[in-house]
């Protein structure tokens, strides 16, 4: 009797431990099934941002070409018969602003050939050899951008034209070549620690831009890519491929984004490996069932083990986002140059119609300042002394102009000289109260800077231009709120009290 329940007790004890076995095991095995789910769902969303990421700084080169053009354009219209030295300064001056360039050629419509200017600053003047070129010059349509990729001397160019009625109404046409070979190594050198890569496809499906230097220049050939381009042409949305990326060796997820140029649609593909993270899941599945089957210590002592595993994954990919982030504000920064530089030629244009002996002079001191300004294109801080330097640099630019109508003073706290603010945001704020207010001898414009605390404070008088939209004043500001953004909680502010215009900018710690 005493043995019988003993063995129904073991029996019992045996059923409830089978039990315990089998819910252990399944509540493993969903727990490893929600986390591989919601890893998926995180893997997937910053494949989506890197690509995105991606995606942006392609299109900011796109925007930035038709910049280039555009702003030829613009001074082809603006100047009746520009001089030789008109256009080699301005040559440069835009070839210095997009590094892709290889030179800028001006012609006249039905003129068989073209005037070149190229980046060592030699002119050429050229006969129009290649079909491609001759139809863009005899198919010209004016005010409207047009692109087209030929090959000339066994080198495949990308050509942006632009036809303009000038001030005496005659059709001229201005372009810009990028050799597809300069723009590889352009684009390689953006990003060289980037784990994505990315191919531009121009509206004809032809390749200007790929991992491979072999494949720029051809027409897609790869079915899954020729697909995809279709419809993204086609649609307008964006497609989502699988693939094995050559270029990285490892399979990959690949997105195509429509991008525009110019009025055209092009096609951006962002590679992005897919994150190691599934087969890492299923050998926790593995391994913590079979540890359950031995003992409930040692299997929670692995699950731990593999959190701690998620947790570095995720750190690593929050590390991706940052560096995501990072990237989108060097491309608000790289705004600053041509803005900048297209400012300043409207004012040099002003004054080459009034007074060319200043127009020289501010030819001669806008190169002096231009020069410090690409000195310090890579800068995403400065000292507040290095700032002050800069702006009293711009002021003596600008007096050229003004003479004794534009008016700066600067106060600074010695103490506070090595704080640091986001690089040209003084000189941007400058600039905004010389474009925004009246300035003439009888109404002079007083420019005060001085640090109040843990801030720096910038004063004029505001005297509004007739028509002047106040909205136009965050152009510059939202670069200098993009910086604060990413360094510090504290952000700039604006007034504008009793004919006064106040913005404050705080006071960024010393570098260390």
């Amino acid at each position: 009797m005493a043995g019988s329940k003993k063995k129904i007790r073991r029996e019992r004890m045996f059923v409830t431990g089978g039990v315990l076995l089998v819910l252990l095991v399944t509540g493993v095995f969903v727990t490893g099934r929600i986390i591989n789910h919601r890893a998926r769902q995180m893997s997937d969303r910053i494949v989506t941002q890197i690509s995105e990421s991606h995606r942006l700084l392609l299109q900011a080169e796109l925007d930035r070409t038709v910049e280039a053009i555009t702003t030829s354009s613009h001074f082809l219209q603006r100047c009746k018969e520009p001089s030789e030295a008109e256009l080699r300064v301005f040559s440069a001056t835009l070839l210095e602003t997009d590094s892709k360039a290889d030179g800028i050629w001006f012609a006249e419509s039905g003129n068989s050939t073209i005037r070149r200017y190229a980046r060592n600053g030699e002119l050429r003047t050229e006969k129009i050899r290649s079909t491609a070129r001759k139809r863009l010059c005899n198919e010209a349509v004016c005010d409207s951008i047009r692109s087209e990729i030929v090959e000339e001397r066994g080198i495949n160019i990308w050509i942006l034209s632009c036809a303009v009625r000038d001030a005496s109404g005659n059709c001229r046409i201005c372009g810009i070549d990028y050799p597809l070979p300069e723009l590889y190594a352009h684009m390689t050198e953006q990003n060289p620690h980037s784990r994505s890569s990315a191919i531009l496809l121009d509206k004809h499906g032809i390749i200007v831009f790929h991992p491979d230097s072999l494949k720029i220049g051809q027409p897609v050939a790869e079915a899954s890519q020729l697909e995809a381009f279709r419809k993204v042409c086609t649609t307008g949305c964006s497609v989502i491929t699988e693939g094995f990326s050559d270029y990285l060796g490892i399979e990959e997820q690949r997105i195509y984004y429509p991008v525009r140029m110019a009025g055209e649609r092009w096609v951006a593909g962002i590679g992005i490996p897919r994150l190691v993270i599934e087969q890492e899941i299923d050998d926790f599945h593995f391994f913590t069932i079979l540890t359950a089957m031995i003992s409930v210590l040692l299997f929670a002592a692995l699950l731990i083990l593999a959190q701690r595993r998620w947790r570095r994954e995720y750190a690593l990919r929050r590390l991706s986002e940052q560096e995501s982030a990072q990237l989108q504000l060097q491309q608000v920064l790289d705004q600053i140059d041509p803005h900048f530089l297209f400012n300043s030629l409207n004012s040099l244009y002003a004054l080459i119609r009034c007074n060319p002996e200043q127009a020289r002079e501010f030819t001669l001191t806008l190169a002096r300042v231009y020069r410090r300004v690409l000195e310090r294109r890579k800068q995403i801080l400065a000292t507040l002394v290095e700032e002050v330097e800069f702006t009293w640099q711009y002021h003596s630019l600008q007096q050229i102009r003004f003479g004794e109508s534009l008016e700066l003073t600067t106060t600074i706290d010695p103490a506070l000289r090595n704080r640091r603010i986001p690089a040209m945001s003084l000189q941007t704020l400058v600039e905004n109260a010389v474009k925004h207010n009246r300035i003439s001898a009888r109404n002079p414009l007083h420019i005060n800077i001085r640090t109040e605390g843990e801030t720096l404070l910038i004063e004029n008088n505001h005297t509004p231009r007739d028509n002047e939209s106040s909205e136009s004043l965050g152009v510059g500001l939202e670069r200098i709120r993009s910086v604060y953004r990413f360094y510090t909680e504290r952000n700039i502010s604006i007034s504008i009290e009793e004919g006064i215009f106040r913005c404050r900018l705080p006071l960024l710690p010393e570098e260390e």
